[in-house]
């Protein structure tokens, strides 16, 4: 009878549903990382479908770019290794190396830009639909995922062309009056407001009448009003993020310094360490590593949108905006009252 008992209790556990984890909600510190973990658990199905359909291919290219990178720079390791320090780079060596930097640089940028539009698209959909993620497809998800694409696209041009803009004024008027510190200035300025901005593509993806440059305001003023919290959830969530990435970075890691070691200790022979099947090896895992650094970017992702959320709903109250927009969505959404004579 116990055990029969225990069964049911089992049962009946996983057939009663979490409370749907509301965006606009006022959260401590512990509970948006909750939310964060919640999130993932709820929906990691369709999380990795998206991530596996829109983020691996990328990842194929961003691993060629970054074992181009390695294998230009081989030389130098080995030469290191080896203790001679006499490895003078030619002019092509560093056209390539600059070349498949670039590659990288722009697979990491065009990645992260994807990665927010996936997990703020899923974010939305799960807010407005009353059957939250459950037998979404990606169908379903495709319009929002590409309206984030384009507005985190808009929003990357502008932050990183208004900086630039910034640092060559900066630049321009320090040689024109030596005051060199206007520089050094910039720079720490830059440090202090990148936490703030970093709220600017939740603010422009989930508040759909934001302009771009409103956004980049509303994410300073919100962001300064919670610096520290918000300061201190990133370092939490990066840590974590760290650690996780630690198991798909490790393989590669390995694999290239056994190449390191054993191409240093046969300097000018053919070895197994630069035969195909090992660099297309270490290409595979090379794959593996970056595609691993987009699942763990999903955390500081999503939980920078539940901190985003919690701001709002202390300083603008967004979640009584929200149910009077959604009212009448509501009103059709219950029954009860239509088919009170069948109660």
């Amino acid at each position: 009878i116990l055990y029969i008992y225990l069964i049911n209790v089992i049962i009946i556990s996983m057939q009663v549903e979490k409370p749907k984890i509301e965006l606009y909600q006022n959260r401590s510190f512990g509970q948006k990382l909750s939310a964060t973990f919640d999130f993932l658990r709820e929906n990691y199905k369709l999380w990795l479908k998206a991530c596996f359909y829109l983020i691996l291919p990328l990842c194929l290219v961003q691993a060629f770019s970054f074992e181009t990178m390695f294998s230009t720079l081989m030389p130098f390791y080995t030469d290191a290794l080896g203790g001679m320090g006499g490895f003078t780079p030619s002019e092509g060596l560093l056209v390539r190396l600059g070349l498949s930097y670039f590659g990288y640089f722009v697979c990491v940028s065009v990645g992260s830009f994807l990665l927010s539009s996936i997990c703020y698209a899923m974010m939305k959909y799960y807010r407005t639909s009353p059957t939250r993620l459950h037998n979404t497809t990606m169908k379903d998800l495709k319009p929002l995922i590409i309206q984030s694409m384009k507005r985190a696209f808009l929003l990357g041009l502008l932050l990183v062309g208004g900086w630039f803009l910034i640092l060559i004024i900066v630049v321009i008027f320090s040689a024109m009056t030596s005051l060199y510190a206007l520089f050094v200035i910039l720079v720490l300025a830059t440090v202090v407001f990148i936490i703030p901005l970093s709220m600017a593509m939740p603010v422009y993806i989930f508040e759909d009448d934001e302009s771009a440059w409103g956004a980049v305001r509303r994410s300073i003023s919100l962001g300064f009003h919670s610096f520290w919290s918000l300061l201190g959830l990133m370092i939490v969530v990066g840590l974590l993020a760290n650690v996780l990435q630690t198991v798909t970075t490790l393989p590669w890691y390995i694999s290239f310094l056994v190449q390191v070691v054993l191409t240093s200790s046969d300097a000018g022979q053919d070895t197994f360490a630069n035969s195909p099947i090992y660099n297309f090896v270490g290409y595979l895992f090379s794959v593996f590593m970056n595609f691993g650094m987009y699942l763990t970017m999903s955390l500081s992702t999503i939980a920078l949108a539940y901190h985003y959320g919690s701001v709002a709903e202390e300083v603008d109250g967004l979640s009584v905006v929200d149910d009077i927009e959604n009212f009448e969505q509501l009103a059709e959404e219950d029954s009860d009252i239509d088919n009170f004579d069948k109660l």
